[in-house]
């Protein structure tokens, strides 16, 4: 009976046990000795008995890496010793999975010998995140009910991976509607192929080709620095540069826990990410706040997980990337408070920006459109990037929003031939809308919001409401026509 306490009654039933072996020895009355040696006896049977305990819990499925809306098997074996009585087993599931085969609790009776029971279901992956799935709870119950209910927990650790769900802008057939997607302008870097636009001249330095000296430069200076030369520095061509800023304030709650306005922003910023990517473009990424200007207070981050970095090797997309380079020291600035990925190419990107995504929740920055946007800008400045800024337009936000735009303009200047900035505009309150009332007053509250986007054109903006319940992220994209 050891870690383990008698009940209420069991207590009472002692209690009364002993009084009426007291009274049946002092009175000499051998109908109350033995109403005293009933409750004796039964207690001693039921501490022979035992209780039953769960010993081991083995989990079949493995680590899995699946997307939002995936589903995912598991089966639980689960190992009973000791004396008979009920045993309930659950696998603790996280909020947003939810069954769609099996269950995952299961209650049953362990008689005598020692006994084994399987259960298994399979479950819906509601939101993106990193799960670990670890703990399994159990409750045994004495047959005779003389001690109270055991509860405890083992460990059957299983990590699963939910991916946000790809919206994949190459299977759209129509090449021409893909040409109306903007691309970024050539960015110039010190690094790459020259090209014809001129730079500078400057003093010759070893390595330089003797075909770009300057010679008539150079004969105007041998006078005052005899034996010195100049040569012509051209401009060279890097990879094509996008920025992709995704809005975290309050108001992209919009909607549920699993279905609200983040979620789909943070599927659209997979499908920008995936589209530039495999076009061979350097891409950025950062999370913003639109509140956090007005926000006082201090900001506390909600305490992320720790990643099994095995678990992450098989993301879709993402396959054969070395050791070296997912042990390499992480781009996440930590001197500002924003989360900043600076760019970068190929898969090696693609796998960090889909692993920061995993965490992003509502205010995971504290940073302002226009904060962010001075934070990132050292790998702005002489580059001709193009700027996706993901987030819902709003009243309320639309200050956040232009303020933003202005410092982008700032560092970038209104190119006249081709837009530099896509405000991606998530339109959350059909996301919200449930009853036909709801939805009627969603179509008011986008058309009132027209000057808002007229407004973000007339600063040279390209602005893509997407209004996820009645169309796909592809189809946004395709209707939108550079100029507007």
């Amino acid at each position: 009976m050891t870690a383990r306490t008698l009940t209420q009654d069991t207590l009472e039933l002692v209690v009364t046990a002993v009084t009426f072996l007291v009274l049946g020895m002092f009175l000499g009355n051998m109908i109350l000795i033995t109403l005293g040696l009933a409750p004796v006896i039964f207690l001693t049977t039921g501490v022979l008995i035992g209780q039953p305990r769960v010993t081991s819990v083995e989990r079949v499925g493995k680590d899995v890496k699946v997307n939002v809306n995936d589903k995912v098997r598991d089966r639980l074996t689960v190992t009973i010793e000791g004396g008979p009585g009920l045993v309930t087993v659950s696998d603790i599931l996280p909020g947003s999975f939810f069954l769609d085969e099996g269950t995952n609790f299961k209650a049953l009776w362990k008689g005598l010998a020692p006994k084994t029971v399987e259960f298994g279901y399979m479950a819906v992956c509601a939101k993106r995140g990193y799960f670990d799935l670890r703990e399994v709870a159990y409750e045994v119950r004495h047959p005779l009910v003389i001690s109270s209910n055991v509860l405890g927990t083992l460990n059957a650790r299983r990590a699963v991976v939910v991916q946000p769900q790809p919206l994949f802008v190459r299977k759209i057939k129509n090449h021409k509607s893909i040409s109306r997607i903007p691309m970024p302008m050539d960015a110039r870097f010190r690094f790459g192929i020259a090209t014809t636009d001129f730079r500078e001249i400057r003093d010759y330095t070893a390595g330089d080709h003797y075909r770009s000296i300057n010679w008539k430069a150079s004969a105007k200076l041998m006078s005052i620095r005899p034996g010195r030369f100049l040569v012509n520095e051209y401009e060279k061509e890097g990879k094509k540069q996008v920025w992709i800023f995704l809005d975290s304030a309050a108001h992209m709650a919009l909607g549920t826990a699993v279905n609200n306005t983040l979620e789909y922003a943070i599927r659209a910023v997979m499908g920008f990410t995936n589209f530039y990517i495999d076009r061979d473009c350097r891409v950025g990424f950062c999370v913003y706040d639109h509140d956090a200007y007005q926000w006082e207070g201090t900001f506390v981050r909600k305490e992320t997980p720790e990643i099994d970095e095995s678990v992450m090797e098989g993301i879709d997309q993402i396959e054969d990337i070395s050791e070296e380079e997912r042990t390499r020291e992480p781009t996440v600035r930590q001197k500002t408070r924003s989360r900043v990925l600076f760019p970068d190419v190929g898969k090696r990107q693609q796998y960090k920006i889909t692993r920061e995504l995993l965490h992003v929740d509502i205010r995971y920055s504290s940073e302002s459109l226009k904060e962010a946007v001075h934070s990132c800008r050292r790998y702005i400045v002489g580059t001709q990037p193009l700027f996706v800024i993901v987030t819902m337009v709003e009243p309320e936000k639309i200050k956040g929003i232009i303020d933003g735009v202005r410092q982008l303009h700032r560092y970038v200047g209104r190119a006249s031939t081709k837009p530099a900035i896509i405000i991606f505009n998530v339109q959350g309150y059909s996301i919200a809308a449930q009853s036909e009332e709801e939805k009627i007053a969603a179509g008011f509250l986008t058309y009132h919001n027209q000057p808002y986007y007229d407004a973000l054109r007339g600063m040279g903006c390209i602005v893509v409401n997407w209004d996820p319940v009645g169309e796909s992220f592809a189809h946004a994209l395709q209707r939108q026509r550079v100029g507007r």
